[in-house]
């Protein structure tokens, strides 16, 4: 694999993509509901099968397909310009490069003929209306972080209500009073440091992954204190467990590890994921993804591009695999509730499974949006099950008994929604990601009780 840092990959990706658009934005331009079409309902032009799923997959978890991708200056693009654009993106984020999200068998020039023959000259109509579910509207506030261009990737919420945020582009961690709005930065004393998933201990300790270092941070507000482990791979995600983190290397399939640091003594133990039985992943591999630790310390964790989720034992060391019923549905940051229950967003297949250890049964509840794209799911205390959004704008609650939804529109355009996080008062925060996106850097809260 190559060895670009992400830091360096995601502001050339960003600029890529600003030149497929032409766009950009400032605080005083965040586009409301009702300037255009939604990216879902961009998608819902596209079919409903296999190819649409491996698409949303490759093409759309860094940014939308919004208005900017499909139409060209007004216009619907035409093949040698579709062809030169996702080659354009191959080169930044296809399987041989230093971030491989794309699938090795991604094509230029049938991807090009398959979006011409399906958007022509078509424009979104109001197929991505939701169908009976409840909508609650102005309880989502939103809050722009000082330098627009950064791209807020991870937020977790302090027992003060403070909302700590990683500025995965400017390489420091932002501090949020949801009160004021106002804003204070904690510097990681590491270069090029590349902030991207975040985690509160018991302790109040901030746990943080660092991609470019390839470490995990902690950090300790009372003293300011940072220490680092260095880990050896570039890890997606991280997760506390007793006395420890746990995380995963984003891009490892030779093997694919997940791995362990002893909070006490910073021990670092790396353990093997059973391989992936599908040798065409390879060179971009499964893609590992979220890891979560359940009420019995299972550790969980997905695969996005393997469509796998995998359940680690981590007294015994055994693993136990479990393959998405649906092809390419795209598994992403599940969570795990008080009973043991896995909560799994199906990022292209557009719905939620709900995963039962005991059983092994896995039951499919489908969002109530077409191409909403769940990216992440979140357990509040009720359990009540928190859905978060790529392309919907909007973000979802799913009462676990009744399996009813209801609807919390964003105020703004373009909020893709790249991880979340539940306050101590119930809030339901989440981080405006896209890379680059229609919206300054920006997260969110819905406001609890409504």
């Amino acid at each position: 694999m190559n060895d670009r840092s992400c830091a360096h990959w995601s502001q050339n990706f960003a600029l890529g993509v600003l030149a497929l658009t032409g766009a950009g934005v400032t605080h005083a331009q965040m586009p409301t509901m009702a300037d255009e079409p939604s990216s879902a309902e961009w998608l819902s032009l596209l079919p409903d099968d296999e190819t649409t799923r491996r698409f949303i997959l490759d093409c759309t978890g860094c940014h939308q397909f919004d208005e900017r991708i499909a139409l060209k200056e007004g216009r619907a693009r035409t093949a040698e310009e579709w062809q030169a654009d996702v080659a354009r993106m191959l080169g930044f984020a296809g399987a041989t490069t230093g971030f491989p999200v794309i699938a090795a068998d991604r094509d230029p020039e049938a991807t090009a003929e398959w979006l011409v023959a399906n958007l022509a000259d078509r424009v979104p109509g109001d197929s991505a209306a939701p169908s009976a579910v409840p909508i609650v509207r102005d309880a989502v506030r939103e809050y722009a972080l000082p330098v627009a261009q950064d791209l807020p990737h991870d937020v977790a919420i302090q027992a003060d209500g403070r909302a700590i945020v990683t500025g995965m582009l400017t390489h420091q961690m932002y501090v949020l009073d949801p009160e004021s709005g106002a804003v204070s930065t904690v510097p990681i004393p590491r270069p090029n440091a590349n902030p991207r998933a975040l985690d509160i201990d018991s302790l109040g300790n901030w746990w943080v992954v660092l991609g470019n270092p390839q470490t995990l941070a902690r950090f300790t507000p009372g003293s300011e204190q940072w220490d680092f482990f260095e880990v050896g791979v570039y890890p997606h995600s991280l997760a506390i467990a007793e006395g420890a983190v746990w995380y995963n290397g984003h891009f490892t399939y030779e093997p694919e590890v997940v791995g362990r640091v002893d909070a006490a003594s910073g021990q670092v133990r790396q353990l093997t994921v059973p391989r992936h039985p599908n040798d065409a992943l390879a060179p971009a591999g499964p893609v590992p993804y979220e890891i979560r630790v359940g009420p019995n310390g299972w550790v969980w964790g997905s695969e996005l591009q393997g469509n796998r989720v995998f359940r680690l034992d981590p007294a015994s060391g055994s693993f136990r695999l479990y393959t998405m019923p649906d092809t390419w549905s795209g598994p992403r940051r599940l969570d795990v509730d008080a009973t043991g229950i896995v909560w799994i967003p199906a990022y292209s297949a557009n719905g939620i499974y709900r995963l039962d250890p005991s059983s092994g049964g896995i039951m499919w509840i489908q969002m109530p949006t077409p191409n909403t794209l769940p990216y992440v799911v979140r357990l509040d205390e009720t359990g009540a099950v928190w859905i978060g959004t790529a392309a919907a704008d909007a973000i979802f609650k799913l009462d676990p008994e009744s399996l009813e939804f209801t609807m919390y529109p964003t105020p703004s355009r373009g909020a893709l929604m790249r991880h979340m996080a539940i306050a101590p008062n119930g809030d339901v925060w989440v981080a405006y990601g896209a890379s680059p996106g229609r919206l300054p850097a920006t997260v969110a809260r819905v406001v609890s009780g409504r």
